[in-house]
């Protein structure tokens, strides 16, 4: 009854509606110039709230601690998901992959922030920290890997130009900014201004649901693109973000981690990215094709995270941490 209560989520709700729409061949149709702006808003939002807790929290403590965690996933995945798929795939599709995955999805970290406020659960600032620093080590690593195994005659940039994009990516500096917005206004005393508002409570709801039908939609045509897709990718879009995310729930519950902390850092893990890293690499690794791995992430990945995952995993670290 618990589970069913969390998958009742109103985010969850309009994720699907914008989802059944676009099976039913409906003409719901929402602006690409909207959708940017709400993006943006939930990133400056997010980012801004996680400045103010961040400091008065402190990154110190378990926000070392889970900042090595992230780290460290965003080395592994890359790493095993190159020798499980470089000999059906290649080494450059094995490597965008494991890019992908290995980074993370920043819409299912808002989502899971909003389902734990929507249920008064607490977690730190450093969380925020923690989303923005898995960005780039999990793209970095991929592609150093491919550079080394596709050796001479590999169309692949310079490390140093993909860690510059990926460190100016629009999305990440608009949540970097506003996150150091958040701290310095807080260290200020100013925090509590009419951009408060603007930023949190009922607004920020409104703007995630809205968010999430538009997202139900390009799930969707996402979705009719998986008939022909390969049954060893479909495999690994479901198992891979499970297996991320138990790791990531027993390094929780080793460590002793608050259980919003723990919450946040197996979405981060059991998440694949669908924006940046397949932006990044299309450019920084063009011998990997990404119609497999952006399918993957975001008609497969995503909408099991969103409408399973976060139920699923929270129910997982109610009990077990």
């Amino acid at each position: 009854m618990e589970m069913l209560t969390t998958i009742l989520n109103p985010g969850i709700l309009f994720f699907i509606l914008g989802f059944v729409a676009i099976l039913l061949k409906s003409n719901l149709s929402i602006p690409e110039s909207v959708v940017k702006f709400v993006s943006l808003y939930l990133m400056l939002s997010i980012g801004f709230k996680g400045g103010i807790s961040l400091y008065e929290s402190s990154l110190f403590g378990d926000g070392i601690l889970i900042i090595g965690v992230i780290i460290f996933m965003s080395a592994l995945v890359p790493v095993y998901t190159y020798f499980l798929l470089r000999k059906k795939l290649g080494a450059a599709d094995a490597c965008g992959i494991g890019a992908t995955y290995g980074s993370n999805s920043t819409l299912t970290y808002i989502t899971a922030a909003g389902f734990l406020t929507s249920i008064g659960e607490a977690y730190q600032g450093y969380m925020t920290v923690a989303l923005v620093v898995m960005e780039t080590p999990a793209i970095i690593f991929a592609v150093v890997m491919a550079q080394l195994s596709l050796k001479a005659g590999a169309a692949t940039k310079s490390t140093r130009t993909v860690i510059r994009e990926s460190l100016t990516d629009g999305t990440l500096l608009v949540l970097v900014g506003s996150m150091a917005i958040g701290y310095i206004l807080t260290a200020l005393g100013t925090e509590d201004s009419p951009l408060s508002a603007f930023i949190g409570g009922d607004m920020f709801t409104g703007m995630l649901v809205f968010f999430l039908l538009y997202m139900g939609t390009v799930v969707g045509k996402k979705f009719k693109e998986l008939e022909s897709f390969p049954p060893l990718l479909v495999v690994f879009a479901i198992v891979a973000p499970i297996v991320n995310g138990v790791i990531a729930i027993l390094i929780s519950k080793a460590f002793g981690f608050e259980h919003g902390d723990a919450f946040l850092l197996t979405i981060l893990c059991a998440s694949a990215s669908y924006i940046v890293a397949p932006a990044i690499l299309k450019d920084a690794l063009p011998e990997a094709n990404p119609a497999k791995f952006l399918t993957m992430s975001m008609g497969i990945t995503f909408p099991l995270n969103i409408v399973f995952g976060i139920p699923a995993y929270w129910w997982a670290i109610e009990a077990f941490l």
